[in-house]
């Protein structure tokens, strides 16, 4: 599942400036029709003041961990519009939906990328986490700051099974925001013909009211499938490459999904320079 990345570097005159495209690789294999590999990564905002960790020192080693990956279905959170172009640049076999959550092109976006060779994106939308979910830009509850959430109606091009893929990224602060944005998820998904896979920074713990309402959806943790005994699973490590803490990055997946593989990235780029102040998590499924 793993293979060696060849770059070749190239200038970029944009906003993500220091970092370079592929160029001439071999293309990643595909899975057997019935299985596919998820991935969500909090990518960590671009404009953030983060020293020797902003943007442009380390796109090139975020690039390089996805692809080494090779999801079929990526789900992103905290990406501003340049990253998620830069993003589009170096997965060129993948489609992008979802919209930033300030409306638009606008704000941080949960955007999911999708392997044109396996899946038909037949659908998509976002909705926001608040009362008032279809008005773009609103805020909920007590959440500190606007929050989306971006989904796709997939179709398996090889066999015609269809499946619903949730990404989003829940509030930071509002204790009480999470557990509304897991309860409107909940009625979501409820609402609509599965399978389900929900990817993304839930801000919460394992033992959470929020967790605990989306498992009452009928969702479960793939990770915790095959590591029920993991204690080292903290995904938010700061640039320290920590594994302390709580678990709060997510591949969540209801009953109609097997799990065949699931894994917390912990490992640098090839250079040595953490891609995000998250550790990233994977799942291979079978439908």
């Amino acid at each position: 599942m793993r293979r060696a990345l060849a770059v070749v570097a190239l200038c970029l005159t944009s906003l993500s400036a220091g970092c370079v495209d592929p160029a001439g690789e071999p293309p990643p294999s595909a899975p057997p029709a019935a299985s596919f590999r998820a991935m969500s990564c909090n990518v960590r905002y671009g404009t953030a003041d983060d020293g020797d960790d902003a943007w442009p020192r380390r796109c090139d080693a975020l690039a390089d961990v996805i692809a080494r990956a090779e999801p079929h279905v990526l789900g992103v959170q905290e990406a501003l519009d340049f990253q998620v172009e830069f993003l589009e640049r170096r997965l060129p076999r993948h489609v992008r939906v979802g919209q930033g959550r300030d409306g638009g092109g606008k704000g941080e976006h949960a955007a999911l990328f999708v392997d044109a060779r396996l899946f038909e994106v037949v659908d998509h939308g976002d909705f926001w986490l608040s009362e008032t979910p279809d008005v773009a830009g609103s805020v909920g509850w007590d959440a500190a700051l606007t929050r989306i959430c971006t989904w796709a109606r997939l179709r398996v091009r090889a066999t015609g099974r269809e499946l619903r893929v949730w990404n989003s990224h829940f509030d930071h602060r509002g204790e009480r925001a999470r557990l509304e944005s897991a309860r409107l998820l909940a009625r979501r998904i409820a609402a609509a013909p599965g399978p389900h896979l929900l990817l993304g920074d839930l801000n919460c713990g394992e033992a959470s009211a929020p967790l605990a309402a989306l498992r009452a959806a009928g969702l479960r943790d793939t990770f915790r499938d095959l590591h029920p005994d993991a204690t080292a699973v903290g995904t938010f490590h700061g640039f320290r490459g920590t594994t302390s803490g709580e678990k709060i990055d997510y591949v969540l997946a209801d009953r109609g999904l097997a799990t065949l593989a699931a894994e917390l990235l912990v490992a640098p780029g090839p250079d040595g320079r953490w891609p995000s102040d998250h550790h990233f998590v994977t799942a291979t499924l079978r439908d």
